[in-house]
């Protein structure tokens, strides 16, 4: 059993206030929370508009299954972010 971790941070460059810096936020979340079952929350910058770092958990049976999930949570970030990923640091215990 191995547990993934992910921690990410996005520029936002186009947001122009907290309240489109949260409807990003919570689309974001409820997407990768559903499709693939794993616990997200944003851990820092709460009260920067342009910039979005949230942290991502999850357990996996393999460390290649972690990389897998990794690999397939990256894509769903840059493809429904509307930003650009600016830190990417994740680590499989």
């Amino acid at each position: 059993m191995n547990v993934l971790i992910i921690e990410t941070v996005i520029n936002l460059d186009w947001c122009n206030s907290l309240k489109e810096k949260r409807r990003v936020r919570q689309g974001l979340i409820d997407r990768l929370e559903k499709r693939h079952r794993v616990s997200v929350k944003e851990v820092d910058y709460q009260d920067v508009w342009k910039t979005l770092c949230l942290g991502m958990a999850a357990v996996t049976l393999s460390e290649s299954g972690a990389r897998e999930l990794e690999a397939s949570l990256r894509t769903t970030v840059e493809e429904h972010s509307n930003g650009e990923i600016r830190e990417w640091d994740a680590d499989i215990i």
